[in-house]
């Protein structure tokens, strides 16, 4: 059974910030998908920082 806080959605701008910040925190929390290249990807992904106007969260 999943917690309350662990089913609250996150806010946008704070999945933003940790995404620019690879922060580790995050990992497992969502996801991202770069519409362009039709990839996803973990908050601490290595590859270069897509376009913010590129990104859905999951």
């Amino acid at each position: 059974m999943q917690s309350a806080s662990s089913r609250m959605l996150l806010d946008p701008s704070v999945c933003e910030q940790a995404r620019l910040t690879r922060d580790i925190r995050f990992d497992g929390l969502f996801f991202t998908a770069v519409k362009t290249t039709r990839i996803y990807c973990r908050p601490v992904c290595p590859a270069p920082t897509p376009k913010s106007s590129n990104i859905t969260y999951y």
